[in-house]
């Protein structure tokens, strides 16, 4: 598995563009025998993955995502280090079981997973999944380079602004976007309800309800997600 590490520090350095970036990543999995590889972004209210897998298993795992109800993704934010997991571990919960047993159908049986923490108390963790029902090392992983070598990948797709295979999808109702970009252009909620002549807790309450909806703290994050998708 260090091997693979290795693999992945030196397409941290020669990846240029989307293309170069993905072609390796699949070569890397193709070489160890993996069905695929995927890499997701956990930032609240603009989660994303890039991935060469199933786009029908993509759409599928986004909603255990969603749900928080992805155990691999669950473990990745719990636990740091690199991982490997299994279809076949002890004491799986039926929620569990029935997410691999979806996972199966897509030759997902087993992997290797390595997170990391990113800015804003996020984390991005890359997976490399087999259609093994056990996935089976015989050296153990080096956190620290393992660490090093997605922190890399995570900078290089950041630079590159490398599109998402799929990505959380964002929206604000004609209301919610008027309120939030007036808090753009530096108003407060109570200057954007003197503006457009409704009451405080009319722009208060709306503004609450799209913060919610994609699980974010505070206005500060909801303008900066807006203003990220080109909403406002």
């Amino acid at each position: 598995m260090n091997q693979l590490v290795a693999g992945l520090l030196e397409i941290g350095a020669i990846a240029h563009d989307d293309a170069t970036l993905e072609a390796a990543l699949e070569d890397l999995a193709d070489r160890f025998e993996f069905t695929g590889y995927a890499y997701t972004k956990l930032l609240p209210g603009d989660s994303c993955v890039i991935s060469n897998l199933h786009p029908d298993w993509l759409k599928r795992s986004r909603k255990y995502d969603l749900d928080r109800r992805n155990p691999v993704l669950r473990r990745a934010q719990q636990s740091r280090p690199a991982f490997v997991w299994s279809s076949q571990e002890q004491n799986l919960s039926e929620e569990d079981r029935s997410f691999f047993g979806c996972a199966a159908q897509f030759e997902i049986r087993s992997g290797i997973t390595i997170p990391i923490a990113i800015s804003n108390g996020a984390i991005a963790a890359l997976s490399f999944v087999s259609p093994k029902p056990d996935l089976t090392t015989h050296e153990e992983i080096d956190p620290i380079v393992a660490s090093s070598a997605v922190g890399q990948l995570h900078a290089r797709i950041e630079q590159l602004k490398v599109i998402p295979s799929m990505q959380q999808p964002f929206y604000l109702t004609p209301k919610e976007g008027t309120y939030t970009r007036w808090l753009s252009l530096g108003k407060t909620v109570e200057d954007t309800a003197d503006i457009e002549q409704v009451k405080y807790n009319t722009v208060r309450i709306a503004l609450a309800e799209a913060r919610r909806r994609y699980d974010l703290c505070n206005n500060t994050q909801l303008v900066a997600l807006a203003i990220r998708r080109g909403l406002i």
